[in-house]
């Protein structure tokens, strides 16, 4: 996943002693844990950058899935909150876009990549690249297409133009005898961007795919309104007051990797699979994901829904990388596992995961050290407003 592991008990040491001191009313183990739900006030006040992220966040649910394009198209490859306060992120556009951007003030955006299964053979690698920029107005947002359209065309003298029929509106080209199509399309104030490659350089399937990845894209736009940029800076993050839900281990800001909550298509884009994760969290009655540093909230639209998500986590979710451990004793609800092996795709190996249900939500708290995670298990089920 995107998010980071980071520093668990450090910061709140200081401030919070073992049992009574950190509000134990269980008689477990918390260790240096407090046990007491945080306010937090990251959402008291106006705020134009928590606003920001919570738009991107509001874009990344109406991503259209690749899948839905090109059911070869499974694998996620990366994407999420492309925009910030301070600019744009460098993972999602070319270095000569980013450049032509640079005169322009952004106010949300969101992307996802998604590939086949060739991700080690260029020749039959296939991916789609889509990023939607949100700008002040839709002048501004032809104007920001327009400069992005040039700068990409005239990086390589190569380029020819690329009509869609379907989309006339639309700025394309690709280069005749390589596999790739740039575009881009306002919608409202807002910019959607699609890199897309194929396996064979041809035009006429090029052209085909764009046309679909748009009519995809405008229909999953049906029923979205912006939000006005002068009413960003009074977007909550946390309306439903989740993320106080959460042991807090960290700085309690406002940032999609670190401190944010997530819709649960946005959150499932940046998976494996997101096709499958997403259909799941649907089926699943998942409404929203709070993540908070080294852990994450997952909120069931019922109570009834949380025994079939806690079996979904383990068995699906983890499937055969992990094993049964024994959980946190005098807490049986809590279920904990440990990994097979180290986990490569991770910048910090995750060896230990316990999962905490509670009513309509379950916690997810993860560590390297086996005592420190039943701590935390320990601690999230209080802060839930959990009892022996």
């Amino acid at each position: 996943m995107l998010f980071r592991p980071r520093r668990l008990a450090a910061l709140i040491a200081l401030v919070c002693l073992v049992g009574t001191a950190c509000g134990n009313e269980t008689g477990v183990d918390i260790g240096e844990y407090s046990a007491q739900p945080t306010q937090g006030d990251f959402d008291d006040g106006p705020s134009l950058g928590r606003g920001i992220l919570v738009e991107s966040l509001r874009l990344g649910e109406r991503i259209v899935s690749a899948d839905r394009i090109d059911p070869e198209l499974a694998s996620g490859r990366g994407g999420g909150v492309q925009v910030s306060h301070l600019g744009i992120a460098d993972d999602m556009l070319s270095g000569v876009q980013r450049a032509a951007l640079h005169e322009f003030e952004l106010f949300a955006g969101f992307g996802a990549i998604a590939g086949n299964d060739q991700l080690n053979n260029d020749s039959a690698y296939k991916s789609l690249n889509i990023t939607v920029l949100a700008f002040a107005d839709e002048p501004t947002a032809l104007r920001a297409a327009q400069a992005m359209a040039a700068a990409d065309f005239g990086a390589n003298e190569g380029n020819v133009g690329l009509p869609l029929p379907g989309f006339p509106a639309a700025l394309s080209h690709w280069r005749p005898g390589v596999p790739t199509i740039g575009s881009w399309l306002v919608w409202k104030n807002h910019v959607i961007r699609l890199f897309a490659k194929i396996v064979e350089p041809n035009e006429a399937a090029l052209v085909d795919l764009a046309q679909r990845v748009y009519t995809a894209q405008l229909t999953e736009f049906d029923g979205f309104t912006p939000t006005p940029i002068a009413d960003l800076p009074n977007l909550k993050l946390d309306p439903n007051r989740l993320l106080p839900r959460l042991v807090s281990t960290g700085y309690q800001l406002p940032d999609s990797m670190e401190f944010a909550v997530y819709p649960p298509r946005a959150f499932a884009l940046m998976v494996g699979r997101p096709g499958p994760r997403s259909a799941a969290f649907r089926a699943l009655g998942v409404s929203a994901i709070a993540v908070s540093h080294n852990k994450f909230l997952y909120k069931m639209d019922g109570a009834e829904k949380t025994p079939a998500m806690l079996d979904y986590l383990r068995d699906d979710v983890l499937g055969d990388r992990y094993v049964a451990m024994g959980g946190v004793p005098g807490l049986p609800v809590v279920r904990c596992v440990r990994a097979l092996r180290p986990d490569t795709a991770s910048v910090e190996a995750i060896r230990f995961e316990c999962h905490v249900p509670h009513g309509d939500t379950i916690a997810v708290v993860r560590s390297n050290q086996e005592s420190d995670v039943r701590q935390l298990a320990a601690a999230q089920y209080q802060v839930m407003g959990g009892s022996q």
